[in-house]
């Protein structure tokens, strides 16, 4: 019945998943997933549930779920050095790491996946091995990239290995397609300080004839990544080296403006007040004053550039149903990002922030996003939940009985219990 009815999760503590892994001499799946990931959604909706994907995992693996943000996932997710959502680890018995994969896929690459898996853990020559034959190896480049593929397999950052393996390069192969390979493999652990990204930097237009826009793409990443690495160890510097990689790289409305970075280091760094700051002058002096039709007028072009490379054939070996997604997606991608931005903000400051002054001005942003995108549930749950923290309870409860009219069914509990609670006065953070 198991395999009929798709994946079955132990629902057990860790430990006992791995000591039933040990009395059924199986190795351990685990799917780590967020509560907010709507890929993780979607694997558990429309993969796991699925009879040939349960026959291959009921049968070989231990299966289990953990959300990395509550209970004992917090430590397994920090223990396997988990970073994106979702991702799946294979464990063996005694609580080693053999194979690891992420992303959402197809019901036939999640079976691939497990095949992959089940190679790893017969692979004769394991991590501990590989460690040790480093430091004889180090210099040997066929070496480091064998042993970069055997760490990327287990999810670990290669960034030093990354470098050392183009010290050990000419200049005139620095841009080859291996180190190319490199960069499609590594570019989430760039690092603007690092010999990866200066080479990424300094070759960008040599590059740009194979990698495209991901040049553009792996440089921004590695922006991110340092910002991120600054706050976990409070490095001012790492940060404002950051933010001057950031102004080299070309501006695109898709990707984080230099408030939102430093936004990002100081909700990490738990800096309230140089968060607010930012937030000040991200919403004030450039999201507040872009108007709706500005922002529909934009989403216009977008579109009917999209449309134009349809008819011109430039999508004929794409999947009909994904090209219609992609229209879909441009046709209010503006729209999506800027009131998003917004939404965000305020929710945070909903979230954290007692002020009444502040909150009237997270307010005033929320009540801009559904300007510019009207009767969005989620948006108007915000709108709402400010209202009833600065003290206007009926203008809170109405506006949430209205958002929960366009919520969708997976959500109207959360906004029913959300009303509940306004109506008795209760918290609702």
């Amino acid at each position: 019945m198991g395999y009929s009815q798709g994946i079955v999760f132990e629902h057990g503590t860790w430990k006992e998943v791995l000591e039933k892994a040990k009395q059924t001499n199986k190795p351990v799946f685990v799917d780590v997933y967020t509560s907010w990931c709507g890929p993780c959604k979607k694997m558990s909706q429309e993969v796991f549930p699925l009879a040939e994907v349960g026959a291959v995992y009921n049968a070989n693996f231990v299966c289990y779920q953990i959300d990395a943000e509550k209970g004992e996932g917090i430590e397994i997710a920090k223990r396997y050095e988990v970073k994106a959502y979702p991702t799946y680890l294979f464990i063996k018995p005694d609580g080693t790491l053999f194979s690891m994969s992420l992303g959402s896929m197809e019901a036939k690459d999640f079976i691939s996946v497990s095949k992959a898996a089940i190679a790893d853990m017969n692979d004769p020559k394991p991590l501990a091995v590989w460690e040790k034959e480093y430091t004889g190896k180090k210099n040997d480049p066929a070496f480091l990239l064998d042993y970069m593929t055997k760490r990327s397999k287990l999810g670990k950052s290669n960034a030093l290995l990354f470098d050392e393996y183009l010290k050990l390069m000419p200049e005139e192969r620095r841009t080859s397609d291996t180190i190319i390979g490199l960069y499609n493999k590594e570019e989430r652990y760039l690092n603007v300080n690092s010999l990866a990204y200066t080479n990424l930097l300094k070759n960008k237009d040599k590059f740009y004839k194979k990698l495209y826009e991901n040049v553009y793409t792996y440089l921004y990443d590695g922006v991110v990544n340092s910002v991120k690495e600054a706050a976990q160890s409070k490095d001012e510097q790492l940060l404002h080296a950051a933010i001057e990689a950031f102004e080299k790289t070309p501006k695109n409305p898709l990707r984080m403006s230099k408030d939102e970075l430093y936004m990002d280091y100081y909700k990490r760094t738990g800096d309230s007040s140089n968060y607010l700051k930012s937030a000040y002058n991200l919403c004030n002096n450039e999201l507040m004053n872009i108007s709706p039709d500005s922002i529909a007028k934009r989403d216009l072009e977008n579109l009917q550039r999209i449309e134009t490379a349809i008819k011109s054939g430039a999508f004929a070996g794409i999947d009909s149903a994904n090209v219609a997604q992609l229209k879909e997606y441009t046709a209010h991608m503006q729209r999506n990002i800027i009131s998003q931005k917004l939404n965000n903000i305020a929710w945070e400051i909903f979230q954290t922030v007692s002020d009444k002054n502040v909150l009237q001005d997270a307010l005033s942003w929320s009540k801009r996003s559904l300007e510019i995108y009207p009767n969005n549930p989620l948006w108007m749950d915000t709108y709402a939940n400010l209202f009833y923290k600065i003290g206007k309870k009926e203008e809170a409860i109405a506006t949430e009985e209205e958002a929960l009219q366009y919520a969708g069914n997976a959500d109207k509990k959360g906004f029913e219990k959300t009303i509940t609670k306004m109506k008795a006065g209760l918290k609702t953070w």
